[in-house]
Order: C-alpha cells, then sequence, then structure tokens
C-alpha cells in the first residue's frame, strides 16, 4: 500500500502496524483491520517517525485503508501480518502462532 516505512533506529522498519476491531467474544461478525500508523499530510514520502502519526479505524476508512472481514480469527491473522508477502509473512505468522499459544 505505501512507497516507504517508518524507521526507527533499532527498529525493524514498518508501514502499517495494523490492529482489528470487532467484537472479541463473538467468532463471525463484522470485524475489520485498518493501519494504525500512516504518514502526515504532505509527509506520504519520509521515513522519519515525526512524520508519521496514529489512525483510527474511522480515518482508515476515510482513505480506503479499512478490510473488512467477517471472522474473527481472518481479522486476528491480518492484523498479525498475513497479508505479507516471503519470509516476513513466515516471521509474522510465527510470532502470531506464538502469542496465541500464551493465552
Amino acid at each position: 500500500m505505501r512507497p516507504v516505512a517508518r524507521n526507527i533506529p533499532g527498529e525493524k522498519p514498518e508501514s502499517h502496524l495494523m490492529a482489528w476491531v470487532g467484537d472479541p467474544n463473538k467468532r463471525r461478525g463484522d470485524y475489520a483491520v485498518f493501519p494504525t500508523i500512516t504518514p502526515k499530510k504532505g509527509k506520504e514520502k519520509s521515513s522519519d517517525p515525526k512524520d508519521w502519526t496514529t489512525q483510527t479505524p474511522e480515518q482508515a476508512a476515510a482513505k480506503g485503508e479499512l478490510i473488512k472481514v467477517n471472522t474473527k480469527r481472518k481479522a486476528e491473522r491480518l492484523a498479525a501480518g498475513s497479508w505479507k508477502k516471503g519470509q516476513d509473512k513466515k516471521d509474522a505468522m510465527k510470532e502470531y502462532r506464538a502469542q496465541k499459544k500464551k493465552k
């Protein structure tokens, strides 16, 4: 979705930091996944953390960045990184499974 990532020294560059919303007590229903960080207006090509801000689901929807899904599991997996490619996806899903085991 985005051509650049927020680059915080000592951390892996990130362009989305996804989260999900919906009823955590139901398996099926209306769920959505969205990026919780976004570049500030006019700073879309900057990787400087100062040029990035947080966003709400409503703001993400207005920008066309809200992904609607119908199951809690799909929302959790998307937010954890199932949308990534290659090794990044493998790493994200490994971390997701480890987190699920801790619960």
